[in-house]
């Protein structure tokens, strides 16, 4: 089970994880594009962190307000993981505490809400090329009885494993499309950070 106090030390881990390695996703996202997406997800997490009530036991109403901080950054990174969120605590419902099964379907929704509001498919290279791998690994290891550490570590291989994939794709949406010669052979920024939420948060469904 995740509680709404794990919840938000995971956003909190997130941030300071995303923060550590933001020279890094800004050079990816250099290749083919502004080279600020590290500094715009600093800027979405430090919003969502300091947004979140100490005093709110629902996962889903964390979730919540998460949508609605990350999605006011704007450009292109915040409504993709603004709706990400938004779906994920809307398939939670009331929960509190959200066990294996709740969590992997919330993923699957963040997911779908990805495709949908990027109007993306997995090879495009985007960050569904890692949720979209890495969410049905979860669901798949839920549906299985894993238990969730090994669900997670097989979410988070599928996630690595999805980035990976990336450097061999070409980009089909923003201004990364106009680049696609220049954007063979490196991982996509979002894709990237992607991983980076996976194996951070990792830690609290283990």
């Amino acid at each position: 089970m995740v509680s709404a106090a794990q919840a938000r030390d995971a956003f909190a881990d997130v941030a300071r994880a995303i923060e550590e390695r933001q020279a890094e996703l800004d050079r990816l996202d250099a290749v083919t594009g502004d080279g600020d997406h590290g500094a715009t997800m600093v800027m979405g997490l430090r919003a969502v962190t300091a947004a979140l009530p100490e005093d709110e036991d629902s996962v889903a109403e964390l979730l919540r307000i998460a949508a609605g901080r990350f999605a006011s950054v704007g450009g292109t990174t915040g409504p993709l993981w603004g709706t990400a969120l938004l779906r994920a605590a809307q398939s939670l419902g009331g929960a509190g505490a959200t066990d294996l099964p709740a969590m992997a379907s919330a993923v699957a929704a963040a997911a779908q809400g990805i495709a949908d509001r990027g109007r993306c498919v997995e090879g495009d290279k985007t960050l569904l090329d890692v949720m979209g791998p890495a969410s049905r690994a979860l669901s798949a290891a839920a549906a299985s009885g894993a238990d969730p550490a090994e669900a997670v570590r097989q979410a988070c291989d599928a996630a690595r494993a999805g980035l990976a994939a990336t450097r061999d794709l070409e980009p089909k949406h923003g201004r990364a499309r106009l680049a696609r010669d220049r954007s063979r052979g490196h991982e996509d920024a979002g894709a990237a950070s992607a991983v980076i939420v996976w194996e951070t948060a990792a830690v609290y469904v283990r």
